[in-house]
């Protein structure tokens, strides 16, 4: 099968938004130092979540072993719909690759920065379960509720407070924690932004400028 992006110097970036389950792919790495290793497989699922760093991944069962980490993904037109970076160890055909539209929209900040830059409110906060509820005595169920403001913080300066809840960000309705993490994910450093938050029963809505994460 002709894969004619592979014919040119560089290889082209695909769509991953459009990868489909059950496409084929290939991955490219130096697995163990054996530099220029491919293996092929197939999408195997969507929008995967490993860990609370790493979520909305491609799962494929081609081969990814130590070495591939940072390899691309490729579709069978010759395009890199994401980059691979993890495998579950102990087992077997399940690996995961970061989308290669979310990679984009931080390769700028690498060039410019040599790091990415991530947009922090400066909270922790605990999804709105049936237990959480049930514990804090809630008068809704869902939501993040707050169990911290970090001094200093955007949040803080804002006056947001533990025991808010947020519902809201932007005017879009926030459910869970991964919501949250979405909504933040489009903004930038600066950007100003709105939470609806719930207080004593009462609704309120703060508008916070985003800061910079910092190193951990």
């Amino acid at each position: 099968m002709e894969m004619p992006a592979l014919k040119q110097p560089v290889l082209w970036y695909g769509d991953s938004d459009e990868v489909k389950v059950g496409e084929f792919c290939i991955a490219i790495g130096n697995p163990f130092g054996l530099q220029n290793t491919v293996t092929f497989g197939i999408v195997s699922a969507l929008n995967r979540p490993i860990r609370p760093d790493l979520e909305d991944l491609i799962q494929t069962d081609a081969a990814i072993n130590p070495g591939n980490s940072g390899g691309p993904l490729i579709n069978f037109r010759g395009e890199v719909i994401g980059i691979n970076t993890a495998i579950i160890p102990y087992a077997q055909g399940i690996g995961f690759a970061i989308p290669i539209n979310a990679a984009k929209e931080i390769i700028d900040e690498l060039i410019k920065y040599g790091k990415v830059i991530r947009p922090w409110l400066g909270i922790s906060y605990l999804p709105i379960t049936p237990q959480v509820v049930s514990r804090f005595s809630l008068p809704v169920k869902s939501g993040l509720y707050v169990a911290s403001v970090i001094s200093g913080s955007p949040a803080d300066k804002v006056g947001l407070r533990a025991k808010d809840i947020i519902r809201k960000f932007d005017g879009q309705e926030i459910k869970t924690p991964r919501d949250l993490k979405a909504f933040l994910s489009k903004k930038k450093v600066g950007d100003e932004v709105s939470l609806t938050i719930l207080r004593n029963k009462e609704t309120k809505i703060i508008r916070v400028t985003l800061g910079e994460r910092p190193t951990e």
